[in-house]
C-alpha cells in the first residue's frame, strides 16, 4: 500500500488482519507481565497514524490502550505508552483519539501516555534513555512503516537488546523489492539492514530474491533475539506483499504470538502464510493441514528419542504450527505406527503423554 496523503484513510483489509493480531497479543502480554510481578510496562507503537481510519475503526494507539481496558482491574502496572507519528495533521488528529479513549478508560493513574509529533528516530532519542533508567521493564514494540525509511535497524537491536523486549515489524517488502537496486537508496538501506549484505540481494530477481530479503533480516533480528518468526502476507495475486517479523526472547511470547496469528479471521482478501519450511507453505486457516506437520515432526525426529517437551518445543520454534496442534492429531494417530512410547507414568492411558513422556520414533 502506498503512503495516503490524505490525514484519515480507509481500513484495509490485511491492515485489520494485522490489528486483530496486534490486539489477541496485547490482550494476553498485558496481564501475563502485569500478574508477573512487574511493576512498569512500556509500549512504542511507531508510525502511528491518526488513532482511527474513516470507517470509524480503531488505529493501533487505540488498540493498545482498549488492551488495557479490559484487563484494567488485573492490570496493576504502571503502564507507559509511547505514541509516534511524524506527519502534523495526524499526530492532532492522533492526541484527539487517544483522549477519547482515555476518558472511556476513565483516566487510569496507572496509564502514561506521550504522543510525539516526530520522526521514530527522534522520538527514541528520548525513549530510549527513559527505558534505561526504568532497569529491567518488559517493552513490546509495534513499527508499522510505510516504505523503508525512518526504521534504522540499530534501534531494533538495541530494543531487542533490552530484558523482556519484544518486537513486531511490518517489513514492506513488496516496496523494498521495488527499489533494492536503486542507486539512491543505498544508504537507506543500510540503515534498515543494520549492514550490506542486502546488496547481495538486490543481483538476484524473483523468488531468490524475496527469499535472500526476508533470511537476511530474519538473520539481523536473531543475532539479538532467541526466537524469530515471520508470517508472509500474500495478495490477491498471490505475490508476497510484506512480512510480519516478530522477534522475543521468550518463549511464552513465541506462544502467545502463534495463538494469535492462528485465531485471526482472514477475510479473504490476504492470506498468511509461514515458509519455515522452503518447499512447503503453510497457510494459516481455521484448520491446521495435520498432514504438513507429521511429516516435520517425523524427518526431524526419525529413529530418535524425544520427550514430549522437546517434540513441543520443536513445533512451536521451528515450525509454523501451534505447540497444542501436535498432540491433538500427530501423537493421537501415530502411536504404534509412528512411534512407540518408552518411558511415561505407569497409569498412563493410550493416546495420552503427560509431561516426562519420552517417545522413540521408528526409523
Amino acid at each position: 500500500m502506498a503512503a495516503p496523503k490524505q490525514t484519515v484513510w480507509a481500513l484495509e483489509p490485511h491492515t485489520a488482519a494485522k490489528h486483530a493480531i496486534l490486539a489477541r497479543y496485547l490482550s494476553a502480554w498485558l496481564p501475563i507481565l502485569s500478574q508477573g510481578g512487574f511493576p512498569k510496562l512500556a509500549y512504542i507503537d511507531a508510525f502511528s497514524g491518526p488513532g482511527s481510519y474513516s470507517g470509524g475503526e480503531d488505529g493501533s494507539p487505540v488498540i493498545a490502550l482498549k488492551a488495557m481496558l479490559d484487563h484494567k482491574a488485573s492490570i496493576r502496572a504502571q503502564c507507559y505508552f509511547d505514541f509516534v507519528e511524524r506527519v502534523p495533521d495526524r499526530a492532532v488528529a492522533l492526541r484527539s483519539a487517544v483522549e477519547e479513549t482515555q476518558n472511556l478508560l476513565g483516566k487510569p493513574s496507572n496509564a502514561h501516555i506521550e504522543v510525539h509529533q516526530s520522526t521514530f528516530e527522534e522520538a527514541y532519542a528520548k525513549i530510549g534513555p527513559r527505558l534505561k533508567a526504568a532497569g529491567t521493564i518488559p517493552t513490546f514494540a509495534f513499527i508499522d512503516p510505510f516504505g523503508w525509511t525512518g526504521l534504522p535497524f540499530s534501534i531494533v537491536e538495541e530494543l531487542l537488546r533490552r530484558p523482556s523486549t519484544e518486537v513486531f515489524i511490518n517489513f514492506m517488502f513488496e516496496e523494498i523489492n521495488r527499489f533494492l537496486d536503486h542507486p539512491e537508496q543505498i544508504g537507506n538501506f543500510d540503515k534498515l539492514f543494520g549492514c550490506s549484505d542486502w546488496r547481495t540481494c538486490a543481483q538476484k530477481s524473483g523468488l531468490d530474491r524475496n527469499k535472500c530479503v526476508r533470511d537476511l533480516y530474519a538473520r539481523k533480528l536473531g543475532e539479538s533475539a532467541s526466537y524469530v518468526r515471520y508470517f508472509e502476507m500474500r495478495n490477491k495475486a498471490n505475490a508476497t506483499d510484506y512480512f510480519l517479523f516478530f522477534a522475543t526472547n521468550s518463549l511464552l511470547g513465541l506462544k502467545k504470538m502463534k495463538e494469535a496469528m492462528w485465531k485471526v479471521d482472514q477475510g479473504g482478501a490476504f492470506s498468511f502464510s509461514d515458509a519455515t519450511d522452503p518447499n512447503q507453505m503453510t497457510i494459516f486457516a481455521n484448520e491446521p493441514n495435520f498432514g504438513q506437520l507429521k511429516k516435520q515432526i517425523l524427518d526431524n525426529f526419525r529413529g530418535a528419542q524425544a520427550s514430549v517437551g522437546q517434540i513441543e518445543e520443536f513445533v512451536l520454534t521451528k515450525t509454523a504450527f501451534r505447540e497444542t496442534h501436535f498432540k491433538r492429531q500427530i501423537l493421537v494417530n501415530g502411536e504404534g505406527q509412528d512411534f512407540e512410547v518408552i518411558k511415561s507414568k505407569p497409569d498412563r492411558r493410550k493416546g495420552t503423554y503427560p509431561d516426562g513422556t519420552i517417545l522413540r520414533f521408528f526409523g
